[in-house]
């Protein structure tokens, strides 16, 4: 069912009138090491190390209906993302090896939202 206005997610089209599709996972995977601050956006998986010390984590807008999975490796400090354009959150704190959060790329208004998040220990920490 669907109503004009209602934002929806189903199908793999999204809008109030369902006329986008989404791009899904850029294909394969990439790592980012500890003290590397810039998420990168050219793979759909990203595997990151964060290092002894806190990182202020970056990243840039991707691809409409791109799919961005970021994953806390390993670590020992946390990994505070913040996205140059986002809906419904402001940051992401990856802390725990196993952090690990789903993002969706809107558009250059919306930008990524949060699609899920999970951790062994918790989800990380996510503020608005």
């Amino acid at each position: 069912m669907f109503i004009p206005g209602i934002l929806k997610f189903r199908g793999l089209k999204f809008g109030p009138y369902g006329d986008k599709q989404v791009g899904g996972f850029k294909a394969g995977a990439t790592t980012s090491a500890a003290d590397s601050l810039a998420i990168p956006v050219t793979h759909g998986v990203v595997a990151k190390t964060t290092g002894a010390d806190a990182e202020d984590l970056t990243l840039a807008d991707g691809e409409v209906g791109q799919l961005l999975m970021i994953h806390l490796v390993a670590g020992e400090g946390d990994g505070t993302l913040t996205p140059d354009t986002s809906t419904g959150f402001a940051t992401i704190v990856f802390a725990d090896a196993g952090d690990q959060a789903v993002l969706l790329y809107v558009d250059d208004t919306i930008g990524w939202i949060i699609v899920g998040a999970t951790g062994v220990a918790g989800p990380p920490a996510i503020s608005v």
